[in-house]
């Protein structure tokens, strides 16, 4: 008591120094938890600018991939005008066939023309063909096949997938004449 009375200021000072100090420490502490928070968000924002560099400098590769993938998109199917195949083609069927097997790359294992389908002067005759070798390379020999006047129709495709590569079965109607 005494020391209230003879320092009456004294313990106002103190309580203000101890609330100052309080107030100090929640600023100090409110301080370096937004410290923490802006530094997170500084390395956010390298990992981010750096993402965006490395996205730029892939840019025009990426673009000149999306040109060459338009440029195959715009392919379009062959459709001839439909013809007869002739008697001398007739006879050279294979060769046909292994003519257009080898521009497509793929290996013609097979070809058999159905004579039974000729008979009663059908104006169609079927022929059975064995390829082997790559899908898309028999996606090229279909195409090749499409660009045939003599082609009537795709009657069956059969793939088979044989130990390295694929085997594809084809039933075909040629118009013959």
């Amino acid at each position: 008591m005494e020391f209230r009375k003879q320092f009456p200021f004294a313990t106002r000072s103190l309580t203000l120094l101890v609330i100052a100090v309080g107030i100090i420490l929640i600023l100090v502490y409110i301080g370096f938890y937004n410290y923490q928070g802006i530094a997170s968000l500084d390395t956010e924002i390298n990992d981010l600018n750096t993402k965006i560099n490395t996205h730029q400098s892939y840019a025009p590769m990426t673009k000149q991939l999306f040109e060459r993938m338009k440029v195959k998109a715009q392919r379009n199917l062959p459709l001839p005008a439909k013809a007869k195949l002739s008697v001398e083609q007739k006879d050279q069927i294979s060769l046909i066939f292994k003519d257009m097997a080898q521009k497509s790359k793929l290996e013609l294992l097979s070809v058999s023309p159905d004579i039974n389908s000729m008979v009663g002067g059908s104006a169609a005759m079927l022929v059975h063909a064995t390829l082997k070798g790559d899908y898309y390379n028999f996606r090229n020999f279909l195409i090749e096949l499409g660009d045939r006047p003599f082609l009537e129709r795709v009657e069956e495709i059969e793939i088979q997938q044989v130990p390295g590569t694929k085997e594809f079965r084809l039933k075909v109607w040629l118009v013959v004449g």
